[in-house]
């Protein structure tokens, strides 16, 4: 899928180059890179050891906020973060990704609900897992052999308000699908709650599930993560910055409290907390914050879950969410607000982030899936 390129649509002299289609150009060295925005395309880059180079817009999808890629398939999915009128159904978009980086659409069935604001994809079962903001609907989208996502199979509505302005109803912000396939704990800021939904991954059914764990009111969940070995469940929320750490008994299917801490550095008016991420080997977890504009890493005591904060620094104008390379040795920054992604290397060993080496210029970035 291609289109032209206009100044009006897509600022910045390094997106105005690539006057060819992606699917016109050769394949160079270096892994791939698709970004989510708030505009209307998704947009390719190659990542090069150190080196982030955008290859530009490669499918046009409205408000494709979302990004997820496939860990072992050249498959991506999108968001289309629509809908939120309450009117009409977001979308779900999946493509099959060439070499080259360009995106060949496969299908883009409702989403089950509107706004939706996140995506999960659990390979095992071939299920997408859609969070949508706007009504607080999750709903689970089939995948098929060819890749391509098929109409929902199962939608739950999450339940609850809250004190803020921003919380009169429930929104879905971001959901995790435990290590044993059968519980997806989704943070809603509307309702500060996680609901932890049962799954079924033979017929991908999502069921109610009594056990919630209640957030402070105010707070605001937004996004939560398992580590890979599933001993340790990471929350962090909102409105109120503060990063939450449980112990996970997957037999039981609870959560218990480990620790709670702020995200910040020191007391910030109208800050809020963003994105989190797990690194692969279970020993940090990260997290953004937008207004303080950082990135902090902690280190994780495997045995208690405890934290201990080991690196925080500064990004570009709100972090709205990042990502790390496969190898571990890299960070990659979207910075709405600043309208770029930034580049940091990282120590795997001492899970230490280096301030930004590169600052790329890309339009309302929000979110970042490497291949």
């Amino acid at each position: 899928m291609s289109f032209p390129l206009t100044r009006r649509r897509f600022a910045g002299a390094a997106l105005l180059t690539a006057a060819l289609p992606a699917a016109a150009r050769p394949a160079k060295r270096g892994g791939l890179v698709h970004i989510g925005t708030q505009g209307q395309a998704i947009l390719a880059a190659r990542f090069d050891a150190n080196k982030l180079s955008l290859i530009g817009p490669v499918a046009e999808v409205a408000r494709p906020t979302w990004v997820v890629a496939h860990p072992s398939k050249p498959l991506l999915y999108a968001v289309s973060e629509t809908g939120n009128d309450g009117k009409s159904q977001g979308k779900i978009f999946g493509f099959a990704v060439s070499p080259a980086g360009a995106l060949h659409p496969l299908a883009s069935p409702d989403s089950g609900g509107s706004g939706p604001t996140h995506l999960t994809l659990d390979p095992a079962s071939n299920t997408l897992f859609a969070a949508h903001y706007g009504s607080g609907h999750v709903a689970t989208l089939p995948v098929d052999a060819a890749g391509a996502p098929g109409a929902v199979a199962s939608v739950q509505q999450d339940i609850g308000a809250g004190p803020s302005p921003r919380q009169k109803s429930a929104h879905a912000h971001g959901s995790a699908l435990d290590p044993s396939g059968t519980v997806l704990a989704v943070a809603d800021l509307g309702a500060d709650r996680v609901f932890l939904y049962r799954f079924d991954r033979k017929t991908r059914a999502l069921a109610p599930n009594p056990a919630t764990l209640e957030i402070p009111a105010g707070h605001g969940p937004r996004h939560l993560a398992f580590d890979l070995q599933g001993k340790f469940l990471f929350l962090i929320s909102e409105l109120v910055p503060e990063l939450r750490v449980y112990r996970w008994d997957a037999a039981r299917s609870t959560a218990t409290l480990v620790e709670t801490r702020s995200t910040l550095a020191a007391p910030l008016e109208k800050a809020s907390g963003a994105e989190l991420r797990v690194s692969d080997d279970g020993h940090f977890v990260y997290v953004s914050n937008r207004v303080e504009d950082s990135i902090a890493g902690y280190a994780i005591d495997r045995a208690t879950g405890k934290l201990r904060e080991v690196t925080r620094v500064k990004t570009e104008k709100t972090p709205w969410s990042f990502s790390l390379a496969p190898d571990g040795r890299w960070l990659l920054a979207a910075n709405q607000g600043a309208g770029t992604i930034t580049v940091h290397a990282r120590d795997p060993k001492t899970g230490v982030i280096a301030p930004a080496s590169q600052s790329v210029t890309v339009e309302k970035p929000t979110s970042i899936a490497f291949f």
